[in-house]
């Protein structure tokens, strides 16, 4: 059996924090603003695996209300997903991605994402893809007050000879 996922979020921007993409610490004047690490990429993803598991999503199992979740890397909260899934007992196929913004520019830092997700992932390179692409000057993102992200996959059920 196999199962697809959609995930997305998009975070505001902020002065005062750190960006966070796909795991990888990107150098910029400003970060985003998350009771977490706010790494829209990885709870994109988080929430694309739940969707794919009709398990909700990433706010009903780590609620931003709970102080333990405060500044955890994303990173976290995306392995503890992981269990879910092969609890579950399936496997990810592929994940493709897209991050919406501004700036800053993302191009020279998709293959340090790709790697950095392929290790907390724990599955090949060639079945992640990283995109990224501005709104053209529109919109919140256009405005530069946010970055979005959106994240589609696909799970694939182990044994399924047994099925």
């Amino acid at each position: 059996m196999y199962r697809i996922g959609i995930g997305y979020d998009i975070h505001k921007i902020s002065k005062d924090e750190k960006l966070y993409i796909g795991g990888v610490k990107i150098p910029s004047k400003f970060g985003l603003l998350g009771h977490s690490d706010a790494d829209l990429l990885i709870h994109s993803i988080c929430d694309a695996i739940l969707g794919a598991l009709a398990k909700g999503d990433i706010g009903e199992i780590f609620s931003n209300k709970d102080n333990r979740n405060k500044n955890k890397r994303s990173s976290y909260f995306l392995k503890k997903i992981l269990k879910i899934m092969e609890k579950e007992d399936y496997k990810i196929v592929n994940i493709d991605t897209t991050i919406i913004c501004e700036k800053p520019k993302l191009s020279k830092y998709k293959a340090k994402i790709r790697k950095s997700l392929a290790s907390i992932l724990v599955i090949p390179l060639g079945c992640i893809s990283v995109k990224a692409t501005t709104s053209e000057e529109l919109g919140h993102i256009g405005e530069k007050l946010g970055i979005a992200c959106k994240t589609v996959l696909l799970l694939r059920k182990n044994n399924l000879d047994k099925l």
